[in-house]
């Protein structure tokens, strides 16, 4: 039990060391929707043994709910700005975008399935999904 603990604790200091890092990668703002306020680190699963600046993001915390697939506080339209993040060159990035895109096309948002006919895909972005 205690190792789990202690395996826990190690990943949550190794997160929080890539936090420099990302906050120079991000500039200080959301990597989805370019907020400033409540910024924190998110791992985007599938999960690596251990953590690594390619599958995390700096988000706000709108956009949080976005990365753990959680329900989402106000209308669809307040999430048009990933529109523009699922063509984004960071890998956790577009994964995130394009998920949530996904489910916003199922739940039958115009805007969603339209952007998602045009979008292309790297292979190892798609395996990632």
């Amino acid at each position: 039990m205690a190792n789990g603990l202690e395996r826990h604790l190690q990943r949550r200091e190794d997160i929080f060391l890539m936090g420099r890092e990302l906050g120079r990668r991000s500039r200080s703002r959301c990597e989805l929707c370019g907020e400033r306020t409540s910024l924190e680190i998110v791992e985007v699963p599938p999960l690596p043994e251990d953590p690594d600046p390619d599958h995390a993001l700096m988000v706000c915390a709108r956009c949080r709910t976005l990365v753990e697939g959680g329900k989402r506080k106000g209308g669809a339209d307040d999430l048009r700005f990933l529109c523009e993040a699922i063509w984004s060159e960071l890998a956790p990035v577009q994964i995130v975008a394009v998920r949530a895109m996904r489910r916003l096309s199922d739940e039958g948002v115009d805007w969603a399935s339209r952007a998602l006919e045009d979008l292309y895909l790297d292979e190892a972005i798609e395996a990632r999904l």
